[in-house]
C-alpha cells in the first residue's frame, strides 16, 4: 500500500501469472489447464513496474523464465510456501479485495496497536507479532521515514518483551508521534 496523499492509500500490487495466460504471453505453456495456471502456486504478487517488466513481450521470458519466478516465490514465501501451494485457482478480484483488507497501511496498524496499549495497558501476542512485522517492513521500506524513527520503534518493540513496560509504552508513543509527523509532514512542536 502506498500513501498517494495524506490518509489516502492505494494498492501497488497485482497478481502476476508465472505461466502466461495467452499464447503470445511470456512463459505460456501449451496445454496447461486454466485451473493449473491460476493456482496460487503459479501466481506472484508484484508491484506494478515489476509486473510489467516480467510480462514484457520482448524480454520477459528471456530475463524472467518460469524457474526464476518460481525461485522468487519459494524464497519470498519461505516456510509458508508448501502450505500456500495447496491453494487452488484464485479469483483475482476477490483476492485483491482480500489483500487490500488485510494489508492496512503501517501507520494505521500502529495506531490500532497504540489504542490497544492505551485501552488495556497490555500487548497481546498477535499484536506483538504485528508490531514486529511493521518494524521489519518499515526497516526494509521506510516510506519517507528517517532511520532514527524506525530505530526508536524497533527499540520500543524490543522493550515490550522485556521488564521495562512503562518505558516501552513511552518509546512506542514517541516513535508513533515521530512517524506520524514524518508521514503527514507535520511541523515539530
Amino acid at each position: 500500500m502506498f500513501e498517494v496523499r495524506p490518509s489516502v492509500y492505494r494498492k501497488n500490487v497485482q497478481i502476476a501469472h508465472i505461466y502466461g495466460v495467452r499464447p503470445s504471453a511470456p512463459r505460456y505453456v501449451m496445454g496447461m489447464q486454466d485451473s493449473e495456471r491460476d493456482a496460487f502456486r503459479h501466481l506472484l504478487l508484484l508491484c506494478l513496474p515489476h509486473h510489467a517488466e516480467i510480462d514484457d513481450r520482448k524480454t520477459g521470458e528471456k530475463l524472467y523464465p518460469a524457474e526464476v519466478l518460481l525461485d522468487w516465490k519459494r524464497k519470498h514465501e519461505g516456510e509458508n510456501n508448501a502450505e500456500l501451494n495447496r491453494i487452488g485457482p484464485v479469483d483475482e478480484d476477490v483476492f485483491m479485495e482480500y489483500v487490500t483488507e488485510i494489508f492496512e497501511p503501517p501507520l494505521k496498524r500502529l495506531e490500532s496497536i497504540a489504542e490497544q496499549l492505551e485501552r488495556t495497558g497490555t500487548l497481546n501476542a498477535s499484536a506483538a507479532v504485528e508490531l514486529r512485522r511493521i518494524v521489519s517492513a518499515l526497516t526494509e521500506n521506510p516510506v519517507g521515514l528517517d532511520a532514527r524513527s524506525v530505530r526508536i520503534l524497533a527499540d520500543a518493540v524490543d522493550r515490550l518483551g522485556g521488564k521495562s513496560f512503562s518505558r516501552a509504552v513511552t518509546q512506542f508513543s514517541d516513535a508513533a508521534t515521530i512517524m506520524a509527523r514524518a508521514t503527514r509532514r507535520l511541523p515539530e512542536r
